[in-house]
């Protein structure tokens, strides 16, 4: 039972060493290195030469399609291709403030959802300055 367990905590180790890219770009490029790789294999294995093209044709031609679909998508979204999570959101707030978009008390308003118990403590306001 240790002996699986370290060979998990072996492969956590050595999947921490990569950097995949992040958005839509790098997020694709993962499952195109995974056909990459089943191409190479299929190649490697496989006995006939007629296979071996026709793995290897079919493999170029995926790539050929996910590359031109992505920089498609690129042209047209470039935000969104490269960023992911807070770093676009933090990007959508930068762009909306360069415009000189300052949201209303009516945007920051915090809605509950039905049901929701708030507590609301307020303190008495103290008057420090009072004249005599």
């Amino acid at each position: 039972m240790n002996s699986t367990n370290d060979i998990v905590e072996y492969i956590k180790e050595f999947g921490g060493v990569f950097r995949f890219g992040s958005g839509v770009l790098g997020k694709s490029a993962i499952g195109v290195g995974i056909l990459m790789i089943a191409v190479a294999i299929a190649s490697w294995r496989l006995h006939s030469d007629w296979m071996i093209i026709a793995a290897l044709l079919i493999g170029t031609a995926a790539f050929l399609i996910w590359f031109f679909f992505v920089l498609n998508f690129s042209e047209k979204h470039p935000d969104i291709a490269m960023l992911e999570g807070a770093e676009w959101s933090s990007y959508q707030r930068f762009q909306a403030s360069a415009k000189g978009y300052l949201p209303t008390a009516q945007d920051q308003e915090v809605e509950l959802s039905p049901g929701t118990q708030i507590q609301i403590n307020v303190e008495p306001k103290q008057e420090s300055d009072k004249e005599t």
